[in-house]
């Protein structure tokens, strides 16, 4: 049994990673910024009471990380995966940018995972673990829509800082994965999207299995398909 660490799992992806590492016998802390609305994942845990978590954390702020910390004390996590992320509203063209939106998205998708990744590091390499960035193929250089250009800059440079962090992490025995879950029905990929979350989840939690020190730092998607920086 291996333990995971999940940001943003009160819904969508993070939600279904939370079910799925749970139903494989896992054990998860589950971590989101208001439990007390989280109502899926609330009931999910009632329901899974041996092997689900509910953590209260904000990941933009330093001090709820560090309450959160204190309370998993030095227990090892073998898999953190930084899946809290928000699409942020628009405008977000570059000619037309709200840059409150700007802002806003580059702490919670850029900074947050770096930060929450610093804080629970001992914790990690204890384990020898994994740590996971939750990414996008809208992140990448080649995607060439320009309406959502906070969110997709926010993944390149998530990207960027995950990439350099896999080399500095490779001496202490853990592995970063860079992932894309694909575009995922959800509330933030809407209702045309074109995988289910479990088919996406069931892919990328099979691509964490397969992550080590080797492929560290690689940017592929659920499916295990490379994709282009």
């Amino acid at each position: 049994m291996a333990t995971y660490f999940i940001t943003g799992a009160n819904r969508g992806v993070g939600l279904e990673l939370t079910r799925q590492a749970a139903a494989a016998g896992h054990y998860v802390y589950a971590v989101c910024r208001g439990p007390g609305k989280a109502h899926d994942l609330s009931k999910l845990a009632a329901a899974n009471q041996d092997n689900i978590e509910i953590v209260p954390m904000d990941v933009t702020q330093a001090n709820s990380i560090a309450t959160a910390k204190a309370r998993i004390g030095t227990n090892p996590i073998d898999v953190l995966i930084n899946n809290a992320g928000v699409m942020g509203d628009d405008p977000q063209s570059p000619l037309d940018m709200d840059f409150d939106v700007l802002t806003r998205v580059l702490a919670v998708n850029t900074v947050a995972p770096l930060r929450v990744t610093k804080a629970f590091l001992p914790n990690l390499e204890r384990a020898k673990g994994k740590v996971i960035v939750i990414s996008s193929m809208m992140g990448s250089f080649t995607y060439g829509e320009t309406s959502k250009m906070a969110y997709c800059t926010s993944k390149t440079a998530v990207n960027r800082l995950f990439h350099a962090l896999a080399q500095d992490l490779k001496s202490k025995g853990v592995a970063v994965g860079i992932l894309s879950p694909g575009w995922v029905r959800t509330d933030m990929g809407g209702p045309s999207a074109t995988l289910t979350v479990e088919t996406s989840v069931k892919g990328l939690l099979q691509q964490i299995a397969a992550l080590d020190l080797k492929t560290s730092g690689s940017f592929g998607n659920y499916a295990g398909q490379a994709l282009p920086w």
